[in-house]
Protein backbone atom coordinates (compact mmCIF):
# COMPACT_ATOMS: atom_id res chain seq x y z
CA UNK A 1 0.00 0.00 0.00
CA UNK A 2 1.35 3.43 -0.97
CA UNK A 3 1.25 6.45 1.25
CA UNK A 4 -0.08 9.94 0.63
CA UNK A 5 1.93 12.71 2.23
CA UNK A 6 -0.61 15.25 3.42
CA UNK A 7 0.59 18.36 5.24
CA UNK A 8 3.73 16.35 6.01
CA UNK A 9 1.58 13.76 7.83
CA UNK A 10 1.61 10.19 6.51
CA UNK A 11 -1.84 8.64 6.09
CA UNK A 12 -2.90 5.45 4.30
CA UNK A 13 -3.63 5.93 0.59
CA UNK A 14 -7.01 5.07 -0.87
CA UNK A 15 -5.40 4.27 -4.23
CA UNK A 16 -3.79 0.81 -4.36
CA UNK A 17 -1.28 0.72 -7.23
CA UNK A 18 0.43 -2.22 -8.84
CA UNK A 19 3.82 -3.32 -7.59
CA UNK A 20 6.54 -0.88 -8.57
CA UNK A 21 4.23 2.14 -8.77
CA UNK A 22 4.20 4.96 -6.27
CA UNK A 23 1.83 7.82 -5.69
CA UNK A 24 2.70 10.85 -3.60
CA UNK A 25 1.35 14.32 -3.16
CA UNK A 26 2.62 17.26 -1.19
CA UNK A 27 0.19 20.04 -0.36
CA UNK A 28 1.88 22.95 1.42
CA UNK A 29 0.10 24.21 4.51
CA UNK A 30 -2.11 27.20 3.90
CA UNK A 31 -3.34 26.35 0.38
CA UNK A 32 -6.96 27.16 -0.42
CA UNK A 33 -8.01 23.65 -1.29
CA UNK A 34 -8.04 21.37 1.78
CA UNK A 35 -8.46 17.62 1.59
CA UNK A 36 -10.48 15.84 4.28
CA UNK A 37 -9.77 12.29 5.35
CA UNK A 38 -12.92 10.22 4.84
CA UNK A 39 -13.73 6.97 6.63
CA UNK A 40 -11.41 4.06 5.93
CA UNK A 41 -8.63 6.41 4.87
CA UNK A 42 -10.20 7.54 1.59
CA UNK A 43 -9.60 11.07 0.33
CA UNK A 44 -12.89 12.91 0.06
CA UNK A 45 -13.92 15.74 -2.21
CA UNK A 46 -12.52 19.18 -1.56
CA UNK A 47 -14.64 21.78 0.08
CA UNK A 48 -16.94 23.11 -2.65
CA UNK A 49 -15.96 26.74 -2.28
CA UNK A 50 -12.26 26.14 -2.92
CA UNK A 51 -11.09 24.09 -5.89
CA UNK A 52 -7.54 23.92 -7.16
CA UNK A 53 -6.40 21.88 -10.13
CA UNK A 54 -4.96 18.52 -9.16
CA UNK A 55 -2.25 17.26 -11.51
CA UNK A 56 -0.99 13.70 -11.87
CA UNK A 57 2.45 13.16 -13.45
CA UNK A 58 3.17 9.60 -14.60
CA UNK A 59 6.89 9.21 -15.28
CA UNK A 60 9.82 7.02 -14.22
CA UNK A 61 12.00 10.15 -14.46
CA UNK A 62 12.26 11.39 -10.88
CA UNK A 63 14.09 14.54 -11.97
CA UNK A 64 11.29 15.57 -14.34
CA UNK A 65 8.66 14.86 -11.68
CA UNK A 66 10.55 16.97 -9.15
CA UNK A 67 10.92 19.83 -11.62
CA UNK A 68 7.22 19.85 -12.46
CA UNK A 69 6.26 19.55 -8.80
CA UNK A 70 8.36 22.59 -7.97
CA UNK A 71 6.84 24.73 -10.72
CA UNK A 72 3.22 23.68 -10.19
CA UNK A 73 3.29 23.89 -6.40
CA UNK A 74 4.73 27.40 -6.57
CA UNK A 75 1.63 28.20 -8.64
CA UNK A 76 -0.60 26.75 -5.93
CA UNK A 77 -1.47 23.46 -7.62
CA UNK A 78 -1.54 19.98 -6.14
CA UNK A 79 0.79 17.45 -7.69
CA UNK A 80 0.53 13.66 -7.58
CA UNK A 81 3.13 11.42 -9.18
CA UNK A 82 3.35 7.78 -10.24
CA UNK A 83 6.37 6.04 -11.66
CA UNK A 84 4.32 3.48 -13.63
CA UNK A 85 0.99 3.58 -15.50
CA UNK A 86 -0.22 0.41 -13.75
CA UNK A 87 -3.41 1.11 -11.82
CA UNK A 88 -3.47 4.81 -12.74
CA UNK A 89 -6.63 4.69 -14.89
CA UNK A 90 -8.58 2.96 -12.13
CA UNK A 91 -7.66 5.46 -9.45
CA UNK A 92 -7.94 8.73 -11.43
CA UNK A 93 -11.62 9.24 -10.61
CA UNK A 94 -11.20 8.52 -6.91
CA UNK A 95 -8.16 10.82 -6.76
CA UNK A 96 -10.16 13.61 -8.42
CA UNK A 97 -7.39 14.23 -10.94
CA UNK A 98 -7.99 17.14 -13.26
CA UNK A 99 -4.91 16.91 -15.47
CA UNK A 100 -2.83 13.85 -16.37
CA UNK A 101 0.70 14.31 -17.74
CA UNK A 102 2.07 11.08 -19.21
CA UNK A 103 5.75 10.56 -20.01
CA UNK A 104 6.39 9.47 -23.59
CA UNK A 105 9.17 7.15 -22.40
CA UNK A 106 7.01 4.83 -20.34
CA UNK A 107 7.82 1.13 -20.99
CA UNK A 108 6.43 -0.46 -24.16
CA UNK A 109 4.99 2.85 -25.41
CA UNK A 110 2.40 2.62 -22.65
CA UNK A 111 2.39 6.41 -22.40
CA UNK A 112 0.27 6.64 -25.55
CA UNK A 113 -1.96 3.79 -24.37
CA UNK A 114 -2.48 5.61 -21.08
CA UNK A 115 -3.64 8.72 -22.93
CA UNK A 116 -6.16 6.69 -24.91
CA UNK A 117 -7.47 4.87 -21.84
CA UNK A 118 -7.98 8.09 -19.89
CA UNK A 119 -9.67 9.71 -22.88
CA UNK A 120 -12.11 6.80 -23.16
CA UNK A 121 -12.82 6.19 -19.47
CA UNK A 122 -12.46 9.71 -18.01
CA UNK A 123 -13.49 12.17 -20.76
CA UNK A 124 -13.58 15.14 -18.36
CA UNK A 125 -9.90 14.72 -17.45
CA UNK A 126 -7.50 16.72 -19.57
CA UNK A 127 -4.41 14.82 -20.74
CA UNK A 128 -0.98 15.94 -21.90
CA UNK A 129 2.23 14.28 -23.06
CA UNK A 130 5.69 14.90 -21.64
CA UNK A 131 7.72 14.41 -24.81
CA UNK A 132 11.26 13.06 -24.85
CA UNK A 133 14.07 15.40 -25.96
CA UNK A 134 14.30 15.79 -29.72
CA UNK A 135 11.08 13.91 -30.48
CA UNK A 136 9.30 16.48 -32.65
CA UNK A 137 6.72 13.97 -33.91
CA UNK A 138 5.65 12.85 -30.43
CA UNK A 139 3.16 15.69 -29.80
CA UNK A 140 1.32 14.97 -33.05
CA UNK A 141 0.93 11.31 -32.10
CA UNK A 142 -0.29 12.40 -28.67
CA UNK A 143 -2.89 14.73 -30.15
CA UNK A 144 -4.23 11.85 -32.23
CA UNK A 145 -4.78 9.95 -28.99
CA UNK A 146 -6.73 12.70 -27.31
CA UNK A 147 -4.02 14.77 -25.63
CA UNK A 148 -4.78 18.48 -25.32
CA UNK A 149 -1.25 19.74 -24.87
CA UNK A 150 2.35 18.68 -24.33
CA UNK A 151 5.55 19.51 -22.46
CA UNK A 152 9.10 18.83 -23.57
CA UNK A 153 12.02 17.45 -21.59
CA UNK A 154 14.19 18.65 -20.00
CA UNK A 155 11.60 20.69 -18.11
CA UNK A 156 11.89 24.45 -18.56
CA UNK A 157 10.24 26.43 -15.76
CA UNK A 158 8.97 29.21 -18.03
CA UNK A 159 7.45 26.77 -20.51
CA UNK A 160 5.91 24.76 -17.66
CA UNK A 161 4.20 27.89 -16.33
CA UNK A 162 2.90 28.71 -19.82
CA UNK A 163 1.64 25.12 -20.07
CA UNK A 164 -0.15 25.52 -16.73
CA UNK A 165 -1.76 28.77 -17.87
CA UNK A 166 -3.15 27.03 -20.93
CA UNK A 167 -4.52 24.28 -18.72
CA UNK A 168 -6.11 26.85 -16.42
CA UNK A 169 -7.96 28.34 -19.38
CA UNK A 170 -9.63 24.97 -19.85
CA UNK A 171 -10.33 24.53 -16.17
CA UNK A 172 -14.06 24.57 -15.54
CA UNK A 173 -16.05 24.96 -12.37
CA UNK A 174 -14.77 23.26 -9.16
CA UNK A 175 -11.82 21.38 -10.44
CA UNK A 176 -13.25 19.74 -13.56
CA UNK A 177 -11.46 20.28 -16.85
CA UNK A 178 -13.45 20.52 -20.05
CA UNK A 179 -11.96 19.48 -23.36
CA UNK A 180 -11.21 22.19 -25.90
CA UNK A 181 -14.09 22.99 -28.19
CA UNK A 182 -14.87 25.48 -30.89
CA UNK A 183 -16.18 27.77 -28.16
CA UNK A 184 -12.56 28.64 -27.36
CA UNK A 185 -12.26 30.21 -30.79
CA UNK A 186 -15.51 32.17 -30.96
CA UNK A 187 -13.57 35.42 -30.54
CA UNK A 188 -13.52 37.27 -33.89
CA UNK A 189 -9.75 37.69 -33.97
CA UNK A 190 -6.82 35.34 -33.51
CA UNK A 191 -3.28 36.73 -33.72
CA UNK A 192 -4.21 39.33 -36.32
CA UNK A 193 -6.60 37.12 -38.28
CA UNK A 194 -10.34 37.65 -38.23
CA UNK A 195 -13.08 35.10 -38.74
CA UNK A 196 -15.94 33.39 -36.94
CA UNK A 197 -16.88 30.83 -39.58
CA UNK A 198 -16.34 27.18 -38.72
CA UNK A 199 -13.62 26.81 -41.33
CA UNK A 200 -11.61 29.65 -39.78
CA UNK A 201 -12.13 28.34 -36.25
CA UNK A 202 -10.66 25.06 -37.49
CA UNK A 203 -7.67 26.97 -38.86
CA UNK A 204 -7.16 28.74 -35.51
CA UNK A 205 -7.36 25.44 -33.65
CA UNK A 206 -4.83 23.88 -36.00
CA UNK A 207 -2.44 26.78 -35.51
CA UNK A 208 -2.75 26.50 -31.73
CA UNK A 209 -2.12 22.76 -31.81
CA UNK A 210 0.67 22.62 -34.38
CA UNK A 211 2.35 25.88 -33.39
CA UNK A 212 3.62 24.42 -30.12
CA UNK A 213 5.51 21.69 -31.96
CA UNK A 214 8.68 22.07 -33.97
CA UNK A 215 7.45 20.35 -37.13
CA UNK A 216 7.64 21.85 -40.59
CA UNK A 217 4.33 23.13 -41.94
CA UNK A 218 3.18 23.71 -45.51
CA UNK A 219 0.55 26.45 -45.74
CA UNK A 220 -1.49 26.32 -48.93
CA UNK A 221 -4.07 28.69 -50.29
CA UNK A 222 -4.78 31.22 -52.98
CA UNK A 223 -2.90 34.49 -53.15
CA UNK A 224 -4.19 36.97 -50.59
CA UNK A 225 -5.63 34.46 -48.10
CA UNK A 226 -3.13 35.35 -45.35
CA UNK A 227 -0.46 32.67 -45.51
CA UNK A 228 2.21 34.86 -43.93
CA UNK A 229 -0.14 35.75 -41.07
CA UNK A 230 -0.56 32.04 -40.42
CA UNK A 231 3.21 31.55 -40.44
CA UNK A 232 3.68 34.35 -37.93
CA UNK A 233 0.94 32.91 -35.74
CA UNK A 234 2.63 29.50 -35.80
CA UNK A 235 5.86 31.18 -34.74
CA UNK A 236 4.16 33.14 -31.97
CA UNK A 237 2.52 29.97 -30.63
CA UNK A 238 5.87 28.17 -30.43
CA UNK A 239 8.69 28.15 -27.91
CA UNK A 240 10.67 30.14 -30.51
CA UNK A 241 8.37 33.14 -30.17
CA UNK A 242 11.14 35.36 -28.75
CA UNK A 243 13.60 34.35 -31.47
CA UNK A 244 13.85 35.67 -35.06
CA UNK A 245 11.05 35.30 -37.58
CA UNK A 246 12.55 35.66 -41.06
CA UNK A 247 10.40 35.71 -44.22
CA UNK A 248 11.45 35.35 -47.85
CA UNK A 249 9.21 35.53 -50.91
CA UNK A 250 10.94 33.05 -53.20
CA UNK A 251 9.26 34.53 -56.30
CA UNK A 252 10.47 38.06 -55.57
CA UNK A 253 14.12 37.33 -56.45
CA UNK A 254 15.74 35.95 -59.61
CA UNK A 255 16.53 32.26 -59.23
CA UNK A 256 20.27 32.91 -59.31
CA UNK A 257 20.01 35.14 -56.23
CA UNK A 258 17.66 33.05 -54.10
CA UNK A 259 20.40 30.54 -53.20
CA UNK A 260 22.74 33.31 -52.01
CA UNK A 261 19.91 34.94 -50.07
CA UNK A 262 19.04 31.72 -48.28
CA UNK A 263 22.49 30.31 -47.60
CA UNK A 264 24.82 33.31 -47.86
CA UNK A 265 28.05 33.50 -49.87
CA UNK A 266 31.77 33.86 -49.49
CA UNK A 267 33.89 36.65 -50.88
CA UNK A 268 34.50 36.17 -54.59
CA UNK A 269 31.85 33.48 -55.00
CA UNK A 270 30.38 35.48 -57.90
CA UNK A 271 30.58 38.93 -59.41
CA UNK A 272 29.66 41.48 -56.77
CA UNK A 273 30.41 39.23 -53.78
CA UNK A 274 32.97 41.56 -52.23
CA UNK A 275 32.76 40.11 -48.72
CA UNK A 276 31.43 37.13 -46.80
CA UNK A 277 27.74 37.32 -46.06
CA UNK A 278 25.46 35.06 -44.03
CA UNK A 279 22.14 33.86 -45.39
CA UNK A 280 18.63 33.79 -44.00
CA UNK A 281 19.03 30.29 -42.57
CA UNK A 282 21.82 31.62 -40.36
CA UNK A 283 19.84 34.75 -39.50
CA UNK A 284 16.88 32.61 -38.42
CA UNK A 285 18.96 30.41 -36.08
CA UNK A 286 16.84 29.29 -33.09
CA UNK A 287 13.82 30.89 -34.75
CA UNK A 288 11.54 30.41 -37.75
CA UNK A 289 12.21 30.80 -41.48
CA UNK A 290 9.13 31.38 -43.63
CA UNK A 291 9.57 30.51 -47.31
CA UNK A 292 6.67 32.01 -49.22
CA UNK A 293 5.95 30.81 -52.77
CA UNK A 294 8.22 27.80 -52.23
CA UNK A 295 7.12 26.43 -55.62
CA UNK A 296 9.23 29.07 -57.37
CA UNK A 297 12.53 27.69 -56.03
CA UNK A 298 14.91 26.37 -58.67
CA UNK A 299 16.21 22.76 -58.62
CA UNK A 300 19.55 23.57 -56.97
CA UNK A 301 17.95 25.70 -54.25
CA UNK A 302 15.38 22.93 -53.64
CA UNK A 303 18.17 20.41 -53.05
CA UNK A 304 19.95 22.69 -50.59
CA UNK A 305 16.74 23.52 -48.72
CA UNK A 306 16.02 19.80 -48.38
CA UNK A 307 19.46 19.23 -46.87
CA UNK A 308 19.04 22.15 -44.49
CA UNK A 309 15.62 20.97 -43.31
CA UNK A 310 16.72 17.36 -42.86
CA UNK A 311 20.14 17.84 -41.28
CA UNK A 312 20.27 21.46 -40.15
CA UNK A 313 23.47 21.87 -42.21
CA UNK A 314 23.95 24.87 -44.51
CA UNK A 315 26.86 25.86 -46.73
CA UNK A 316 27.41 29.31 -48.15
CA UNK A 317 27.70 29.72 -51.92
CA UNK A 318 31.39 29.34 -52.74
CA UNK A 319 32.13 27.94 -49.29
CA UNK A 320 33.75 24.64 -48.32
CA UNK A 321 32.51 24.22 -44.74
CA UNK A 322 29.02 23.55 -43.46
CA UNK A 323 27.57 25.18 -40.37
CA UNK A 324 24.75 23.92 -38.17
CA UNK A 325 21.53 25.89 -37.71
CA UNK A 326 18.45 25.21 -35.61
CA UNK A 327 15.61 26.60 -37.71
CA UNK A 328 11.94 25.73 -37.98
CA UNK A 329 10.86 26.01 -41.60
CA UNK A 330 7.34 27.02 -42.58
CA UNK A 331 6.63 27.07 -46.31
CA UNK A 332 3.70 28.42 -48.29
CA UNK A 333 2.45 28.18 -51.84
CA UNK A 334 -0.54 28.94 -54.02
CA UNK A 335 0.64 26.45 -56.62
CA UNK A 336 -0.27 22.75 -56.97
CA UNK A 337 2.98 21.20 -55.74
CA UNK A 338 1.65 17.67 -56.21
CA UNK A 339 1.18 18.35 -59.91
CA UNK A 340 4.58 20.02 -60.09
CA UNK A 341 6.14 16.85 -58.65
CA UNK A 342 4.54 14.81 -61.45
CA UNK A 343 5.88 17.30 -64.00
CA UNK A 344 9.37 17.13 -62.50
CA UNK A 345 9.35 20.78 -61.47
CA UNK A 346 9.44 20.15 -57.72
CA UNK A 347 11.29 17.55 -55.69
CA UNK A 348 9.04 14.87 -54.26
CA UNK A 349 11.28 14.30 -51.23
CA UNK A 350 11.26 18.02 -50.41
CA UNK A 351 7.46 18.15 -50.66
CA UNK A 352 7.09 15.27 -48.21
CA UNK A 353 9.58 16.88 -45.85
CA UNK A 354 7.80 20.23 -45.93
CA UNK A 355 4.26 19.00 -45.44
CA UNK A 356 4.63 17.07 -42.23
CA UNK A 357 1.56 19.15 -41.50
CA UNK A 358 -0.43 20.72 -44.32
CA UNK A 359 -2.64 23.68 -43.43
CA UNK A 360 -5.04 24.84 -46.13
CA UNK A 361 -6.50 28.35 -46.02
CA UNK A 362 -9.96 28.84 -47.54
CA UNK A 363 -10.53 31.54 -50.16
CA UNK A 364 -12.70 34.44 -49.06
CA UNK A 365 -15.54 33.36 -51.37
CA UNK A 366 -15.92 30.22 -49.22
CA UNK A 367 -16.37 32.22 -46.00
CA UNK A 368 -18.37 35.20 -47.13
CA UNK A 369 -20.08 35.59 -43.76
CA UNK A 370 -16.71 36.87 -42.47
CA UNK A 371 -16.71 39.77 -44.96
CA UNK A 372 -18.64 42.28 -42.75
CA UNK A 373 -16.32 41.50 -39.83
CA UNK A 374 -13.19 41.94 -41.96
CA UNK A 375 -14.54 45.11 -43.56
CA UNK A 376 -15.33 46.61 -40.15
CA UNK A 377 -11.83 45.76 -38.94
CA UNK A 378 -10.18 47.35 -41.99
CA UNK A 379 -12.36 50.47 -41.69
CA UNK A 380 -11.16 50.89 -38.12
CA UNK A 381 -7.51 50.30 -39.02
CA UNK A 382 -7.43 52.73 -41.96
CA UNK A 383 -9.47 55.45 -40.30
CA UNK A 384 -6.78 55.58 -37.60
CA UNK A 385 -3.88 55.23 -40.02
CA UNK A 386 -5.04 58.02 -42.31
CA UNK A 387 -6.65 60.18 -39.57
CA UNK A 388 -10.05 59.93 -41.24
CA UNK A 389 -13.50 59.91 -39.59
CA UNK A 390 -14.77 56.48 -38.61
CA UNK A 391 -17.36 55.27 -41.11
CA UNK A 392 -19.56 52.21 -41.53
CA UNK A 393 -20.73 50.37 -44.64
CA UNK A 394 -24.13 51.24 -46.04
CA UNK A 395 -26.47 48.23 -46.50
CA UNK A 396 -26.13 48.47 -50.29
CA UNK A 397 -22.34 48.56 -50.12
CA UNK A 398 -22.34 45.59 -47.76
CA UNK A 399 -24.55 43.65 -50.18
CA UNK A 400 -22.16 44.51 -53.00
CA UNK A 401 -19.20 43.17 -51.03
CA UNK A 402 -21.11 39.98 -50.24
CA UNK A 403 -22.01 39.38 -53.90
CA UNK A 404 -18.48 39.75 -55.23
CA UNK A 405 -16.30 36.61 -55.53
CA UNK A 406 -13.03 38.22 -54.34
CA UNK A 407 -10.43 36.55 -56.57
CA UNK A 408 -7.77 38.50 -54.65
CA UNK A 409 -9.20 37.29 -51.34
CA UNK A 410 -8.64 39.19 -48.08
CA UNK A 411 -5.83 41.26 -49.58
CA UNK A 412 -8.19 42.55 -52.27
CA UNK A 413 -10.89 43.30 -49.70
CA UNK A 414 -8.36 45.20 -47.60
CA UNK A 415 -7.33 47.36 -50.56
CA UNK A 416 -10.94 47.97 -51.59
CA UNK A 417 -11.91 49.13 -48.08
CA UNK A 418 -8.89 51.43 -47.83
CA UNK A 419 -9.66 53.05 -51.18
CA UNK A 420 -13.38 53.39 -50.41
CA UNK A 421 -12.65 55.05 -47.06
CA UNK A 422 -10.37 57.60 -48.70
CA UNK A 423 -12.89 58.38 -51.45
CA UNK A 424 -15.96 58.53 -49.19
CA UNK A 425 -17.53 61.96 -48.58
CA UNK A 426 -20.64 60.85 -46.74
CA UNK A 427 -21.37 59.39 -43.33
CA UNK A 428 -21.30 55.83 -44.73
CA UNK A 429 -19.37 53.93 -47.39
CA UNK A 430 -21.75 53.87 -50.35
CA UNK A 431 -21.77 51.77 -53.52
CA UNK A 432 -20.42 54.73 -55.48
CA UNK A 433 -17.32 54.70 -53.25
CA UNK A 434 -16.46 51.13 -54.27
CA UNK A 435 -14.22 50.48 -57.31
CA UNK A 436 -15.81 49.74 -60.65
CA UNK A 437 -14.33 46.23 -60.66
CA UNK A 438 -16.91 45.34 -57.99
CA UNK A 439 -19.87 47.19 -59.46
CA UNK A 440 -19.32 45.97 -63.04
CA UNK A 441 -20.12 42.34 -63.76
CA UNK A 442 -17.15 40.23 -64.85
CA UNK A 443 -17.19 39.21 -68.52
CA UNK A 444 -18.78 35.87 -69.19
CA UNK A 445 -16.28 33.30 -70.35
CA UNK A 446 -18.60 31.06 -72.31
CA UNK A 447 -17.96 30.71 -76.02
CA UNK A 448 -20.28 33.11 -77.94
CA UNK A 449 -22.85 31.56 -80.28
CA UNK A 450 -21.54 33.71 -83.13
CA UNK A 451 -18.08 32.21 -82.71
CA UNK A 452 -19.53 28.71 -82.78
CA UNK A 453 -21.39 29.54 -86.02
CA UNK A 454 -18.27 31.04 -87.59
CA UNK A 455 -16.23 27.94 -86.69
CA UNK A 456 -18.80 25.39 -87.84
CA UNK A 457 -17.10 24.67 -91.19
CA UNK A 458 -13.53 24.70 -89.84
CA UNK A 459 -11.47 21.59 -89.04
CA UNK A 460 -11.76 20.58 -85.39
CA UNK A 461 -8.20 21.55 -84.42
CA UNK A 462 -8.51 25.00 -85.98
CA UNK A 463 -11.96 25.61 -84.44
CA UNK A 464 -10.73 24.59 -81.00
CA UNK A 465 -7.71 26.89 -81.28
CA UNK A 466 -9.96 29.82 -82.21
CA UNK A 467 -12.22 29.13 -79.20
CA UNK A 468 -9.24 28.82 -76.88
CA UNK A 469 -7.83 32.08 -78.16
CA UNK A 470 -11.06 33.91 -77.41
CA UNK A 471 -11.30 32.28 -73.99
CA UNK A 472 -7.72 33.28 -73.13
CA UNK A 473 -8.35 36.87 -74.21
CA UNK A 474 -11.50 37.17 -72.09
CA UNK A 475 -10.05 35.37 -69.07
CA UNK A 476 -6.66 37.11 -69.04
CA UNK A 477 -8.22 40.48 -69.80
CA UNK A 478 -10.53 40.13 -66.79
CA UNK A 479 -7.64 39.00 -64.58
CA UNK A 480 -5.51 41.98 -65.63
CA UNK A 481 -8.40 44.33 -64.95
CA UNK A 482 -8.91 42.92 -61.44
CA UNK A 483 -5.23 43.41 -60.67
CA UNK A 484 -4.91 46.91 -62.10
CA UNK A 485 -2.91 45.76 -65.12
CA UNK A 486 -0.05 44.60 -62.87
CA UNK A 487 1.61 41.59 -64.53
CA UNK A 488 3.45 40.33 -61.44
CA UNK A 489 0.29 40.48 -59.30
CA UNK A 490 -1.83 38.88 -62.03
CA UNK A 491 0.69 36.06 -62.46
CA UNK A 492 0.64 35.32 -58.73
CA UNK A 493 -3.17 35.34 -58.67
CA UNK A 494 -3.29 32.88 -61.59
CA UNK A 495 -0.48 30.64 -60.31
CA UNK A 496 1.75 31.40 -63.31
CA UNK A 497 5.34 32.53 -63.66
CA UNK A 498 5.55 36.17 -64.73
CA UNK A 499 7.53 35.20 -67.85
CA UNK A 500 4.88 32.62 -68.80
CA UNK A 501 2.11 35.19 -68.44
CA UNK A 502 4.07 37.71 -70.55
CA UNK A 503 4.48 35.16 -73.34
CA UNK A 504 0.79 34.24 -73.18
CA UNK A 505 -0.25 37.89 -73.33
CA UNK A 506 1.99 38.48 -76.33
CA UNK A 507 0.66 35.36 -78.08
CA UNK A 508 -2.93 36.53 -77.56
CA UNK A 509 -2.14 40.12 -78.65
CA UNK A 510 -3.23 41.54 -75.30
CA UNK A 511 -0.19 43.65 -74.51
CA UNK A 512 -1.05 46.27 -77.14
CA UNK A 513 -4.72 46.52 -76.31
CA UNK A 514 -4.59 46.50 -72.51
CA UNK A 515 -3.04 48.81 -69.96
CA UNK A 516 -0.29 46.56 -68.64
CA UNK A 517 2.24 47.37 -65.93
CA UNK A 518 5.32 45.26 -65.24
CA UNK A 519 5.56 46.01 -61.50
Amino acid sequence: MSNVALYNTEVPSAFPLARGASLTTRVPTGRDRQLRIAPEGQVSSPTPSHALMRILVVSPNAQACTALRGVFEREGREVLSASSPAGVVEMIGRAEVDLLISDQLLPDDSGYALLESVRDQHPTVMTALMAAPGMSQAPLLAFERGASDFLTQPIDAEEAVAFLRRAEQLHAVRGHVARPSTAEYEAPDFRGMYGTTSVMRDVFKMITRVGRTGVTVLVTGESGTGKELVARALHDESARRNKPFIALNCSALPSELVESELFGHTRGAFTGAVKDRGGLFEAAHDGTLFLDEIGDLGPLAQAKVLRAVESGEVMRVGGTKSSHVDVRVIAATNRPLDEMVLDGRFREDLLYRLKVISLALPPLRERKSDIPLLASHFLHVFSERHSLPARALSPDARDMLMQYDWPGNVRELRNVIEGALVMCDGAEIAVCDLPSSLTTASPRLSVPTSLMEQSADLPFVEARERALREFDRAFLGAALSRNGGNIARTARALGLHRQSLQKLLARRDLRNGETVREL
